[in-house]
């Protein structure tokens, strides 16, 4: 399977894991890497300090190219970018900012760059700041998703950018891959299908809720850290999405001294640049607080009323939990069957 995907970062399948933070560790990293994909580092908000090992970790368990994702938006996310350009990772992959400085500083030693996008304006602004391919983030998918859906955001794409699309949301399945390649894309990038792995790090009792959701398992809300964003219906974030469970903010504010060590700011740092964003930035950041909170409670706890997961509507069509090898060789097996489908359809017509 060749495209621009597989020629631009040297792997052998156009498939990626998204780099979901605080899920997305060197273990799924180098699985993804070492199956023929390409794996990509959640650094998100972690301690810069973690992620420098966390690099360090996936070149001792893969030689091949993997990325490094983070969200600008989020606290130390510049940072991490920062250490994975002095680190020469050799794809950065970056959302909810501005990259023309990552894609300066990546070129000079040979890095290519990803930007995830949810709509055609940040798509055209990606490929003006020289982004080498962007990542399609449709309604269906996990996390911060957009208001269009995946499939129909990279038919419109395809019309008016010229860089490399990867399309993620809906897929799970090598019928996704084919569909997402007949729209145009040149590669997918799953996110609740990677998680649902044996090398996934949520806590059982979310995975074998995984396993038994439907398609409509999901809640997509504002309320959850103030952007739009996609979790699977589960207790505790159901409570928020009816209402029912009010921000306390003393306690997040008591929670917040942790928080700060947890990311390794001093504290004052991080309360003045909560402060800066003005009072609807200061509430937003409180509750993207409180959800770091929840995802951690999923991942080590396992505990359905305090806890959290990014899952997209393909939940529906998560049916096990095998290795992530096992994943990827399915999914292009499949895909080069529903091909060989389509060319007998033809054939017949």
């Amino acid at each position: 399977m060749k495209t621009a995907i597989t020629e631009m970062f040297g792997c052998k399948y156009p498939i990626l894991n998204a780099g979901m933070g605080r899920v997305a560790f060197p273990e799924m990293v180098a699985a993804v890497c070492n199956a023929g994909g390409l794996g990509n580092l959640g650094a998100g908000s972690n301690d810069p300090r973690e992620t420098r090992r966390h690099i360090e970790e996936i070149r001792k368990l893969t030689d091949r190219p993997f990325a490094s994702n983070a969200p600008l938006a989020l606290p130390n996310a510049m940072d991490n970018v920062k250490v994975a350009l002095e680190m020469e990772v050799p794809v950065i992959n970056y959302s909810m900012g501005r990259g023309d400085w990552i894609v300066e500083r990546a070129k000079k030693y040979g890095g290519k760059v990803i930007a995830s996008v949810n709509s055609v304006k940040l798509a055209q602004s990606a490929q003006k700041h020289g982004a080498d391919a962007v990542i399609v983030a449709g309604h269906e998918a996990a996390g911060h998703a957009g208001q269009i859906t995946t499939f129909i955001l990279l038919q419109r794409l395809k019309e008016v950018i010229d860089i490399p699309l990867i399309a993620a949301g809906g897929v799970a399945n090598g019928r996704g891959l084919a569909a997402a390649l007949a729209l145009g894309a040149d590669g997918v990038s799953m996110g609740t299908r990677m998680w649902t792995t044996k090398e996934g790090v949520m806590h059982q009792n979310f995975k074998d809720w995984a396993v038994k959701a439907d398609v409509d398992g999901t809640l997509f809300s504002t309320k959850f850290d103030g952007y739009w964003l996609r979790v699977g219906d589960t207790p505790g974030p159901h409570r928020i999405y009816e209402g029912k469970e009010k921000l306390n903010i003393f306690k997040v504010f008591l929670e917040s001294f942790g928080i700060a060590r947890e990311l390794n700011q001093p504290y004052l740092k991080l309360f003045l640049d909560v402060i800066k964003r003005g009072p609807r930035g200061t509430y937003d950041m409180i509750r993207m607080a409180r959800m770091l909170k929840m995802v951690e409670a999923s991942r080590k706890q396992g505990d359905f009323t305090i806890g959290q997961v990014g899952a997209g509507q393909s939940v529906g069509l998560v049916h096990d939990l095998p290795t992530i090898a096992e994943v990827i060789e399915r999914v292009v097996r499949e895909a080069g069957e529903v091909m060989g489908e389509l060319d007998t359809k033809f054939e017949r017509a």
